[in-house]
């Protein structure tokens, strides 16, 4: 009698198992809601029951969910914070002597210390890269690196995650000198990028005051001829817009920051923006000017928007989730329902449902920082799911 009460007993608790019609996630995820399963095997419900031990628990009463114990999940609501993909971003920084000029290109006794192009440029770079650590993954190469004319150098910083403060005290410990092998860094740049095996979307950012010098057959020299480091050398330009073009079509855009007064380098400076894709529009050049510390945060800050990326990795998120939605929190900290929608929301990037994509205002919101804290959130079938739970216990969606 008492076996055929426990099989009797043991069909009822799996039915309504069953009947719970939510679908299983990676392992060791769990969705909680009012009246989560808590504990190894152990579901608890408002006016439901406890079941203890390693196996299957069930709780049952207003609220109460079902659990899997151990690895398993309930059918309430769950989320997972998720982070905009960072785009990888290599300076390419000219570090050549005139860089120790003022901004007006006057040069001073010993350099120009605290007025000098460098000092602007290690101020500025230094805030933006340590303000953006989280969203960017940044890398740092200079030129000249190897030799006076050569840039063929691996990058004093590669691109990785959380390296400003790498950048900030390579650009700290550095100082200019040597020419501008713009062609060569470019170059050596974009093959750089090549070697990365991340999916994330990977730029070139050319910060220089002035035209680039160090044609063909320079390179090796220590102690470079006239001839190599002359400018303006329109050959060594166009090389330079060519090289900067090929980049281009192998898939790496080049941003282009002029520092100082590069009256004279306007044209090519212009031709470089053009080029690399990202030529800055409504403006009075193709490329950012940055002619005192202030403009040259305000462009590398600029410019940081613009790669900002909209595409979301659902890292963490279980799989094969149906009944699913994304929450933004707005300027005020308040919860937001993002609408699933091509034009102005989210949609999936591909049909693994392993990114999703924001489109519209959404995206503008979350690159320029009103829209923060982004989640996927998740709920057995069936469920309601509430992004904005107001204080008398209804949902304000």
């Amino acid at each position: 009698m008492r076996r055929l009460q426990w099989q009797v007993t043991k069909a009822i608790l799996i039915s309504s198992l069953v009947g719970c019609g939510f679908n299983p996630g990676a392992p060791g995820e769990t969705l909680t809601g009012g009246a989560a399963s808590s504990g190894t095997g152990t579901g608890t419900g408002a006016g439901g029951v406890t079941g203890n031990g390693t196996g299957i628990g069930l709780t049952s009463g207003s609220g109460g969910d079902v659990g899997m114990g151990t690895g398993g999940m309930t059918c309430g609501q769950s989320s997972v914070p998720v982070m905009p993909e960072p785009p990888d971003i290599l300076i390419i920084q000219d570090k050549s002597g005139s860089m120790d000029e003022d901004d007006n290109g006057t040069s001073c006794n010993g350099g120009c210390g605290a007025t000098s192009k460098w000092t602007h440029l290690t101020t500025a770079l230094s805030a933006v890269v340590q303000n953006t650590d989280m969203t960017v993954n940044w890398g740092l190469k200079y030129f000249s690196d190897s030799n006076p004319c050569s840039a063929s150098g691996a990058p004093a910083i590669p691109v990785a995650p959380r390296s400003g403060a790498a950048v900030t005290t390579s650009i700290m410990g550095t100082r200019p000198g040597g020419n501008t092998p713009t062609r060569d860094a470019i170059t050596s740049g974009a093959a750089y990028l090549a070697t990365l095996t991340d999916t994330n979307p990977k730029f070139l950012l050319l910060a220089t005051d002035g035209l680039p010098n160090c044609p063909t057959g320079c390179a090796s020299m220590s102690k470079p001829s006239n001839s190599c480091t002359m400018t303006d050398n329109p050959n060594e330009d166009m090389a330079a817009e060519a090289a900067i073009m090929m980049a281009a079509m192998q898939g790496y855009q080049t941003f282009v920051i002029g520092i100082g007064n590069v009256a004279t380098a306007q044209n090519t400076l212009n031709q470089f923006a053009i080029n690399g894709g990202q030529a800055q529009t409504g403006a009075a050049t193709s490329y950012y000017a940055a002619t005192d510390e202030a403009s040259l945060e305000a462009a590398l800050n600029k410019i940081v928007g613009v790669v900002a990326s909209c595409t979301i990795p659902l890292t963490g998120v279980p799989a094969n989730l149906t009944n699913v939605a994304v929450s933004v929190d707005d300027a005020s900290g308040n919860p937001t329902k993002v609408p699933q929608d091509a034009t102005n929301g989210w949609t999936y990037t591909d049909a693994t449902n392993t990114a999703i994509q924001l489109h519209g205002s959404y995206c503008d919101s979350v690159k320029g920082g009103t829209y923060t804290n982004v989640k996927f959130v998740y709920s057995c079938d069936g469920q309601p799911i509430c992004i904005d739970k107001l204080a008398n216990g209804t949902c304000g969606d």
